[in-house]
């Protein structure tokens, strides 16, 4: 703990000593009073880093916390840090800018947030507390509400999907897919039906036009993510291979909200894509919805992601039906060798003929099939359909058919075919001593092979030329794989934090108005304390720091002066009342008409588009201090 706070000390001294001296030197003043001259800076780095790892003051400072103190500190741990634009861009819908504009100043004036190269962060000294003070609500609501239990895209789903495509060997969708999947509506079902086919097929885990077939391998590589995974991967193959981060950001969050209204909801991904430096992408809550991770009712509401309980045994009955209830374990091949029925919360597969044979056709052996079922049911249920199983696999046997290549050969090169390990993995079957079955799609790698250990080969005679299509890696899917394989879990706020105080110590108030000050001195305290930058008595020095100055009514020279003061300084602000709006502008400078009426060329913020105000239009002035750094 004790070398925690001295890394904390370190950085804090490390942020201050790097502001301008305009700023240093502001903030020097207000927490440690008059500065005497000659000053060595480091030691005063030294004395306001001491000055606020006292606890009272860090009591204090954590006690007149208010609630839009704390929606914008809740928005710093879920962004990191961030700009002070990007603070009111991502909070504009909750307050006008000019609010936000001087709230994130006062919080850097309060020293609560820090600037770090542009960027704001939570103080170190105090970034422990300040955590423990922050929460998603009501950043992102008012109230909690727990995830509802609503169909999504999970591996089950998946694994029924495959199913049904290995039966159909197309993908197309059909109406009386409703009774396999009840918990869906039609639309939604439709949706997510189609946007799965057409993801695995760009990820060659389905391959095929006219006969659409299962990349087993890949489909095995899948169903071995969790359900957050699969959805991370899905929603990264739509939004872009770079934003695995941003997806388990976004999934682990909204499980932990559980349901939040549209703008929150924008507010989020919003703050995600602040976070990992993305644009958001513009179809999202589209994609989100698709994949059934949120649903619309009044309100977008989150599907609670299972958390995987395993099933505890496959229940086989008579008709040759399986049941489970829960999920399969990673390596489950159930889906492989039946066909489903209903995917509800219990699930229903029946093993049928074709499916049977489908699974030996898929490359799963007999003995696997078997082992699986033995280890898999519960109270030998599958006694009666391994004795039927048998019978079909005796049956299967009986004939074998093979699109393959023969060749036909001398007995040295039967030797090198039967021996050599590089060329046996080509061998689909043996004929006779001197007749092999060889692989067709491999037929280059083979040919090349026999050829390097000194074979004279011919051209391979065909009655018609067979397109033989390669097999082809996709490195994009094995980039996504890999990258949700390795995905953690985010380390989230809390959903719901204390209630701030927002006390002021009228203590501290009463001695700024018992104090022996000037009347300016004593103006200049008041507005010091109510900003919450009073913290102690040592500050109740007589001095002016000017945090806030403004000019308004008949006082036109007044206004003029302030134009003028803030003239050209990137971190002075005006607020401009005027007759019909208000505006927060950065003052680019006066300039005068040959009448000698004043006129102020300022850039409108945030836009930082440039207008010409005459001084005489102007309402009232206020002069405000916006960007520590």
């Amino acid at each position: 703990m004790g070398q925690l706070n001295e890394q904390a000390q370190e950085s804090f001294k490390a942020l201050v000593s790097r502001y301008s001296e305009d700023n240093y030197f502001f903030l020097v003043r207000n927490y440690l009073g008059l500065v005497s001259t000659p000053f060595h800076k480091p030691q005063l780095t030294g004395r306001l880093c001491s000055f606020f790892c006292q606890k009272h003051i860090q009591e204090s400072m954590l006690a007149m916390l208010d609630e839009m103190d704390q929606v914008i500190l809740s928005l710093l741990q879920v962004t990191g840090p961030v700009r002070s634009e990007e603070i009111t861009m991502l909070l504009k819908q909750r307050w006008s800018y000019g609010t936000l504009l001087r709230r994130v100043s006062n919080l850097q004036q309060r020293m609560i947030l820090l600037n770090d190269s542009g960027y704001l962060v939570c103080n170190p000294l105090l970034e422990q507390q300040l955590q423990e003070c922050t929460s998603l609500l009501p950043l992102f609501g008012e109230q909690a509400l727990a995830c509802r239990n609503t169909p999504y895209c999970s591996t089950e789903f998946l694994r029924a999907f495959l199913s049904l495509v290995r039966k159909e060997g197309k993908l197309v969708y059909r109406e009386e897919y409703l009774r396999t999947f009840p918990t869906f509506g039609a639309e939604p079902l439709e949706q997510l039906f189609n946007a799965l086919g057409k993801a695995l097929l760009s990820l060659s885990v389905l391959e095929g036009e006219k006969h659409i077939s299962i990349n087993d391998e890949k489909a095995s590589a899948l169903l071995a993510l969790n359900d957050r995974k699969l959805l991370c991967l899905l929603l990264c193959h739509q939004m872009g291979t770079e934003n695995m981060p941003f997806a388990s950001d976004l999934l682990e969050m909204l499980g932990k909200i559980g349901s939040l209204d549209t703008n929150s909801l924008k507010l989020l991904i919003g703050a995600l894509s602040v976070k990992h430096h993305l644009q958001a992408a513009p179809n999202l809550l589209s994609e989100l919805s698709t994949w059934g991770v949120i649903t619309l009712d009044e309100g977008w509401h989150v599907s609670a992601l299972d958390a995987g309980h395993e099933h505890s045994g496959l229940l086989v009955d008579s008709d040759q039906t399986i049941s489970y209830e829960g999920t399969c374990p990673s390596d489950d091949i159930l889906y492989r060798i039946a066909e489903i029925e209903v995917l509800d919360h219990q699930k229903r597969y029946r093993v049928t003929k074709e499916s049977f044979v489908l699974a030996l056709d898929s490359g799963l052996s007999f003995d696997e099939i078997a082992h699986y079922l033995r280890t898999r049911s519960r109270a030998s249920s599958e006694q009666p359909l391994l004795k039927q199983l048998t019978l079909l696999h005796e049956r299967y046997r009986r004939v074998a058919i093979h699109d393959a290549l023969v060749l036909s050969c001398d007995e040295r090169t039967a030797n090198l075919l039967t021996n050599l390990p590089s060329l046996k993995e080509h061998v689909l079957s043996s004929l006779s001593p001197t007749i092999f079955l060889m692989r067709r799609d491999s037929e280059e790698v083979w040919r090349q092979i026999l050829v390097d250990s000194g074979q004279l080969l011919g051209a391979t005679k065909r009655h018609e030329q067979i397109e033989v299509k390669q097999a082809t890696a996709n490195p994009l899917f094995s980039f996504l794989l890999e990258n949700a394989r390795i995905c953690r879990e985010p380390k989230v706020p809390n959903l719901i934090g204390p209630k701030p105080e927002a006390q002021l110590d009228n203590l501290l108030l009463e001695a700024i108005r018992t104090a022996k000050l000037t009347d300016e001195q004593r103006s200049d305290l008041e507005h010091r304390f109510h900003a919450k930058m009073i913290l102690a008595k040592e500050q109740i020095v007589a001095q002016v720091l000017n945090t806030v100055l403004e000019a308004g009514g008949f006082d036109y020279q007044g206004k003029v002066s302030l134009c003028r003061q803030a003239a050209g300084k990137t971190n002075i602000a005006l607020e401009l009342q005027l007759t019909d709006q208000e505006l927060v502008v950065h003052a680019l400078e006066v300039a005068y008409t040959p009448q000698k009426e004043a006129l102020l060329k300022a850039a409108v913020m945030p836009t930082m588009e440039v207008k010409i105000i005459p001084v005489s239009k102007i309402f009232l002035v206020r002069l405000v201090r916006i960007h520590l750094a």
